[in-house]
C-alpha cells in the first residue's frame, strides 16, 4: 500500500488537518512520512484553524483554488489521504476514491455527514437509530412530533458538528425558535441550512466511543462517560471521564459502534460516535468518520499509552502490529476527565484565575496551555466557542472531582473579565443535556 512519493519517502495527503487533525503530520513524520495538506473549499473556525502549521507539510494545497485537484496531489505520489476534520470527511472519501487509494468509499460518503442520511443507513442496516425527521417547514416538523408524541424533541442542523445550534425543545414555541435560528442560516461547517433535522430525546446515560480501523476490523480505543449541559435551551459541553474498557455497558456500547462502522462502511481510519445508552439499549447520536476534535493527545496517551491520533498512524504504517489490536481491551493506566470551560459570557481571560487553573493538583495538560491572559472569549453555547479544555490526571479519582469543582468555581470567580454576566448567565451544575 505504501511506496515513496516524489519526495523520496511515502506520503500522506491530510484533508482540512485542523483541530485534533493537525497533530497527525507530526506523528506521521516521526514514522518516515512526509505529509501534503489539502484544504476543502469552505471556511474553518479560526479558533482550530490556529493549530495548523505549514511548515509540518510538503505543501499545501487549496482544492477549491485549483482546476484539478487531483491532479495537483497526484505530483507528490501519496500513498494514503485521510480526513483531518470534520470537513475534511467527504473530500478525504472523493479524493482517494479518485487517486485509487484505500479510504472508505463514496457510496455511503452523504451517510458519513449528513444525520438523516445516517440513520436511514442504520435503519437500513437493522442497526437501531433515534426516530427522525427532517424538512425545509417547521409546520411538517410539528406535525411529525404530534404524531409520534416526540415531546420533547431535539432540533438541529443536518450536517454540522460540536453541539453548533441544537436545541432541547418542550414545546412547539421552542421547537419554533431553534428551527428558525437554523432554516436558511449558515452552520460551523459553512454548510447552508435548506432542510432542518428533528428527533426524538433520547434519554439515558451519554457517551462517547473512539475507534480506529483498517480492512474493515475495528479497534476501540476510548469510551468516556460524557456530561453536558443546557444553558438557555443550548447544549454545551461540561466534560467527560474515560471508562475501563470493561463493564457490561462499555461491552454493549463496543459492540454497537462496531455495528454502526459497519453500517456506514467505515472501514479505514478513525471515527468518533457519541451514543446515548437508553432503556432500549445503545442508540447513536452521531458519528464522525475523523478524530474526535478538539483534543490534546497527550491527554489519553498519559491514561493509556497511547492516542487516536498514535493509533490512526499506526494502521496505516504499522499494518502488522495494529492487525494485534482488534479484538483486545486498551489498559487505562490512571483516572482521567477532560474539562471544558464555559463562560456564561463574553470577555477577557483574566491572568490569576488562569494561572490557578494551570495549578491544579490533578492537571495535565490542555488546550488552556496555549490560552493567553487577555484573550477574548464569547458566551459559550456550543464547542466551537469554549474557551478551551484541561485534563485533569491521576490515581485519586476524589481529586479529580474536587479540581473540576474548582475548575468552575474559578470561572465563577473571575475567570472571565469584561462584559461581566448578562441577566440569566449562569455556568451549569452539571446536569445532563439527554
Amino acid at each position: 500500500m505504501t511506496g515513496a512519493g516524489a519526495s523520496g519517502r511515502p506520503v500522506v495527503v491530510v484533508v482540512d488537518p485542523v483541530s485534533t487533525g493537525a497533530q497527525l503530520a507530526p506523528e506521521f513524520a516521526r514514522r518516515g512520512w512526509g505529509a501534503v495538506a489539502a484544504f476543502s473549499p469552505g471556511e474553518v473556525p479560526p479558533a482550530l484553524r490556529r493549530a495548523f502549521r505549514p511548515e509540518d507539510y510538503l505543501a499545501v494545497v487549496d482544492t477549491g483554488a485549483v482546476d484539478d485537484p487531483v491532479a495537483e496531489l497526484a505530483i507528490h505520489q501519496p500513498s494514503l489521504v485521510i480526513p483531518g476534520s470534520e470537513w475534511g470527511v467527504s473530500a478525504a472519501d472523493h479524493l482517494a476514491e479518485r487517486l485509487g487509494l484505500p479510504g472508505n468509499g463514496t457510496r455511503l460518503s452523504p451517510s458519513r455527514r449528513d444525520k438523516y442520511a445516517m440513520v436511514e443507513a442504520l435503519r437500513a442496516a437493522g442497526v437501531d437509530a433515534a426516530a427522525s425527521t427532517v424538512s425545509d417547514d417547521i409546520e411538517k416538523l410539528l406535525a411529525w412530533a404530534d404524531a409520534g408524541g416526540h415531546w420533547p424533541l431535539v432540533v438541529k442542523p443536518l450536517a454540522s458538528a460540536g453541539s453548533d445550534s441544537v436545541a432541547i425543545c418542550a414545546d412547539e414555541s421552542e421547537a419554533r425558535a431553534a428551527f428558525d435560528r437554523i432554516h436558511l442560516r449558515t452552520d460551523q461547517m459553512g454548510g447552508f441550512n435548506e432542510r432542518v433535522l428533528a428527533q426524538e430525546l433520547l434519554v439515558g446515560d451519554q457517551y462517547f466511543v473512539n475507534t480506529v480501523s483498517r480492512d474493515g476490523r475495528h479497534h476501540v480505543h476510548e469510551i468516556w462517560r460524557e456530561q453536558r449541559a443546557s444553558v438557555d435551551g443550548a447544549v454545551v459541553y461540561d466534560h467527560q471521564d474515560l471508562l475501563p474498557p470493561v463493564g457490561e455497558t462499555q461491552r454493549a456500547l463496543a459492540a454497537y459502534v462496531v455495528r454502526v462502522l459497519d453500517a456506514l462502511g467505515i472501514a479505514h481510519g478513525p471515527a468518533h460516535a457519541e451514543v446515548m445508552h437508553t432503556l432500549r439499549g445503545p442508540v447513536l447520536i452521531e458519528v464522525g468518520a475523523r478524530l474526535e476534535g478538539s483534543v490534546t493527545s497527550r491527554g489519553p496517551a498519559a491514561a493509556t499509552g497511547h492516542s487516536q491520533v498514535s493509533l490512526t498512524v499506526d494502521a496505516y504504517t504499522d499494518p502488522g502490529g495494529f492487525a494485534r489490536l482488534p479484538g483486545t481491551d486498551y489498559e487505562l493506566r490512571r483516572s482521567l476527565r477532560v474539562v471544558c470551560l464555559i463562560a456564561p459570557h463574553g470577555g477577557h481571560i483574566a491572568a490569576a484565575p488562569l494561572k490557578a487553573l494551570r495549578a491544579l493538583p490533578s492537571y495535565l495538560c490542555g488546550s488552556v496551555d496555549a490560552l493567553q491572559a487577555g484573550a477574548e472569549v464569547r458566551r459559550t453555547v456550543d464547542l466551537f466557542s469554549s474557551p478551551g479544555h484541561l485534563y485533569l490526571l491521576g490515581a485519586d479519582a476524589g481529586q479529580i472531582e474536587r479540581d473540576y469543582r474548582r475548575v468552575r468555581e474559578i470561572e465563577r470567580d473571575g475567570l472571565y473579565e469584561g462584559d461581566g454576566p448578562c441577566e440569566g448567565d449562569a455556568l451549569p451544575e452539571g446536569e445532563p443535556a439527554g
